[in-house]
């Protein structure tokens, strides 16, 4: 997958995100022991590309085995061929950060409230790239978020430092959205990105 040049990768393409996913590629049965000790329920099921799967619904929450058994027989019928993945259910606000090529600016830093609220609420900035921790936390200050993720006790340390991380890559285009925090930890739940 990697070296498709110009092509948009998907989740399981990054190490940062391996250890809350399992890929699928055969019958679900064979993963059962897998899942159930690595994962847990309730879980998400999810097709394994760069499209947007909420808007073509190939996502969706399990409860248990049998509910993730019934899903994946119905996914598998809608896209033939494909790969899926189980991952872990992970409480906490969501946010989106996305690296991009402005005309003007050149390579700049997306940084707001993420998941299906990303279209609906706009809260969004930008930074023109390269940016420092300090500029990263001033700008999530600046969100309509921020004020729910200090009321959550969200961990801004280690949101801010995933964000640093993923600024400093060499890619010409990303999204992470969204990246779930809570008070523990900050983990990108799902992600594309051009190399």
């Amino acid at each position: 997958m990697l070296d498709l040049e110009n092509s948009f990768i998907a989740l399981e393409s990054l190490p940062i995100v391996r250890y809350i996913s399992i890929p699928i590629n055969a019958d679900i049965k064979n993963f059962e022991s897998k899942i159930n000790k690595k994962i847990g329920f309730p879980c998400w099921l999810k097709l394994s590309s760069s499209l947007h799967k909420t808007k073509i619904q190939a996502v969706k929450k399990c409860h248990n085995f049998e509910d993730l058994e019934k899903t994946h027989q119905q996914f598998k019928k809608r896209f033939k061929g494909s790969k899926f993945l189980v991952q872990k259910h992970i409480e906490g606000l969501e946010i989106i950060a996305g690296i991009k090529e402005d005309e003007t600016f050149g390579k700049v830093l997306l940084i707001g409230s993420g998941g299906s609220l990303t279209e609906i609420i706009k809260d969004v900035e930008f930074r023109v790239l390269p940016v420092y921790k300090e500029e990263i936390l001033s700008t999530l200050r600046e969100l309509k978020i921020f004020k729910m993720l200090i009321e959550k006790k969200c961990n801004i340390k280690k949101l801010t430092d995933l964000i640093n991380k993923f600024s400093d890559l060499n890619i010409k285009e990303a999204d992470l959205n969204p990246i779930i925090v809570n008070e523990k930890q900050a983990v990108i739940v799902d992600a594309r990105v051009k190399i």
